[in-house]
């Protein structure tokens, strides 16, 4: 269905089992107002190209935004009342079956509305920038490493999502790795920023955190992919991390590979830290002394089990896929494994 000039009319939204009711606004999604209210419920892509977020409507009108994808919304579902929570307004109030997540170790964190003021903006390798920004307003946004805040881009409907690359900080200092896409508007105006712009937003999202401490860990980044893995180790080295920590970190050449001598740095500091960087592309004549071949191969020759062993990836993905065939046959159960596409 589709109704014009709805304005900003908010409807009451009852979510089953649970009896939670939480108000939404008719230009808001379900999604953003179940996880503005507290709510733990599943979410993945945000953006209707999963089904994480899938839910049935018992009652109610609504509107099902046309990005959503046939594969993660079947037609036949569509027609029983299933939606994605993420690409869904309410066109009146509403009932809905959905299952609260409550996982145990993942930390939930308000999301809010942010602006924020640009400190710096450093091209790292030829397409990767490593952005500082002060947030303002609110000055303080607490998050888990791992997670990610969406940026608004002018001209533009739905944001852009970027991780954080640091650990949470009281200061409000977040740094971002974005890296350049060829007539990518999202990455090409946020790699444009100078230092004194102001940008908005809002956050945090995901569910890619730490869990444990008590497991050795086995971390996988590609490209800007190393954003969240960057912050996901600092908070555990934070927190007095002792168990053992590799960090295999992939490139095409030695030219796109950014911020080796802090982890040449964390090697020496922390005797149980590895870092393995590879190159999939060397270029004729490219002095290069280390690994080569794609990260998930090279991740697969380094060891022969890795029974009782957690696992985080960040990357594109190719990388992802393969990297998690070669988990699975060194033993790492798929709970043992979190990862976020780049």
């Amino acid at each position: 269905m589709s109704i014009m000039n709805i304005g900003t009319e908010k409807f009451s939204i009852r979510m089953e089992p649970s009896g939670v009711e939480v108000r939404c606004g008719s230009d808001q999604t379900v999604l953003d107002a179940a996880i503005r209210s507290g709510m733990s419920v599943p979410y993945g892509c945000r953006h209707g190209n999963c089904s994480s977020c899938k839910a049935k409507v018992v009652d109610g009108d609504y509107e099902l935004m046309n990005r959503v994808s046939e594969f993660a919304l079947m037609e036949f579902e569509r027609q029983e009342g299933y939606i994605l929570m993420c690409s869904t307004w309410p066109r009146s109030d509403m009932i809905m079956e959905v299952e609260e997540d409550e996982e145990p170790g993942l930390q939930l964190f308000p999301v809010c509305d942010f602006s924020g003021e640009v400190v710096s903006n450093e091209r790292v390798t030829p397409d990767i920038h490593v952005i500082r920004i002060q947030l303002n307003e609110p000055r303080d946004i607490p998050y888990a490493a791992g997670q990610y805040f969406e940026f608004d881009v002018p001209g533009l409907e739905e944001t852009r999502a970027y991780s954080m690359a640091s650990e949470y900080a009281s200061s409000g200092l977040v740094e971002f790795h974005v890296k350049l896409i060829q007539q990518g508007r999202g990455s090409s105006y946020l790699t444009s920023l100078r230092s004194g712009d102001v940008v908005s937003g809002s956050g945090p999202f995901g569910r890619m955190q730490l869990r444990s401490l008590d497991n050795d860990i086995v971390f996988v980044a590609g490209g800007s992919g190393l954003a969240p893995i960057k912050a996901l180790l600092e908070s555990a080295f934070a927190q007095g991390f002792t168990r053992q920590a590799w960090l295999f970190y992939g490139a095409r050449t030695s030219k796109d590979l950014y911020l080796t001598e802090q982890w040449y740095d964390w090697e020496q500091k922390y005797p149980n830290f590895h870092f393995i960087p590879a190159l999939s592309n060397r270029e004729d004549g490219e002095a290069w002394d280390g690994k080569e071949g794609f990260i998930a191969e090279v991740m697969a020759q380094s060891f022969e089990s890795l029974n009782d062993t957690v696992a985080y990836l960040c990357g594109p993905p190719i990388m992802i896929q393969t990297t998690l065939k070669s988990l699975y046959k060194l033993g790492v159960r798929s709970s043992s494994i979190y990862y976020d596409e780049f």
